[in-house]
C-alpha cells in the first residue's frame, strides 16, 4: 500500500510540473523538470583551492575544494568538493561534474538541495542523492523529499526513490480551471 502511494504521489508531481506534452527538445524537457544547462554558456568555477589531476581511468579533471561555486548561465551550484571530468582529449567542457557537501543548485525559483551530486553531460542525466540526510527539489510553491532523485534531461523524466514526499501547494491568488463545455458547472449544466 505505502509504494502504491509513493507511485502515485511521483505521478501525481510529474503531472503537476512536467505538464501533459511531451517534450521535442533536451531544452524542453529541461525547461519542463525546472532545470536548463545551457550548454553555450560560459561555465565558471570558483573555489579556495584547485588542482588538476588523473582519474583513474586516465581522464584529466579538476578538483575544486572549500567554498566552490559553478555558474553557467543562469544555473548556480555551491557545494564544499566539486570534481571535473574532461573528454579524453581534455578540450572542451566536463564530460562530468561530480559535487559533494552540502550541495544547493539554484535556477530561477527551482533549488535541490542534498548531499552529492552529479551531472553527466554524455548520458544527459543528473542526480541528487544524500545520507542521513534528504534530497530536495523544490519548485516553486511545490517539492519532493527522497533518499535521492533522478534526472534524465533529455526524456524529461524525473524519478524520487526512498521514502518519497511530495508536496503540492495551491498558489495564492489562483483561481480554479473553468469547467468544459458538457462538465458539471459548464454554461447550462447544473453543478450538482
Amino acid at each position: 500500500m505505502m509504494r502504491r502511494a509513493a507511485t502515485l504521489a511521483v505521478l501525481l508531481l510529474l503531472a503537476v510540473s512536467a505538464g501533459a506534452q511531451e517534450p521535442k527538445s533536451a531544452s524542453d524537457a529541461a525547461d519542463r523538470l525546472g532545470l536548463r544547462f545551457t550548454p553555450d554558456a560560459e561555465l565558471v568555477i570558483t573555489a579556495d583551492e584547485a588542482e588538476g589531476v588523473k582519474t583513474e581511468s586516465g581522464q584529466e579533471s579538476v578538483v575544486f575544494s572549500k567554498r566552490v561555486r559553478a555558474t553557467q548561465g543562469d544555473m548556480q551550484l555551491e557545494c564544499d568538493w566539486l570534481q571535473a571530468v574532461y573528454p579524453k582529449n581534455a578540450s572542451g567542457r566536463p564530460d562530468r561534474i561530480t559535487a559533494r557537501g552540502s550541495v544547493v543548485m539554484k535556477q530561477g525559483t527551482n533549488e535541490a538541495r542534498c548531499s552529492e551530486a552529479s551531472v553527466d553531460n554524455v548520458a544527459c542525466t543528473a542526480e541528487c542523492k544524500s545520507e542521513g540526510t534528504r534530497a530536495s527539489l523544490r519548485r516553486g510553491l511545490d517539492d519532493v523529499e527522497a533518499n535521492a532523485i533522478y534526472f534524465d534531461l533529455c526524456k524529461g523524466t524525473v524519478r524520487a526513490i526512498g521514502d518519497v514526499v511530495i508536496r503540492v501547494r495551491e498558489r495564492p491568488g489562483a483561481k480554479p480551471a473553468d469547467p468544459k463545455p458538457g462538465e458539471p458547472g459548464a454554461g447550462g449544466v447544473p453543478a450538482g
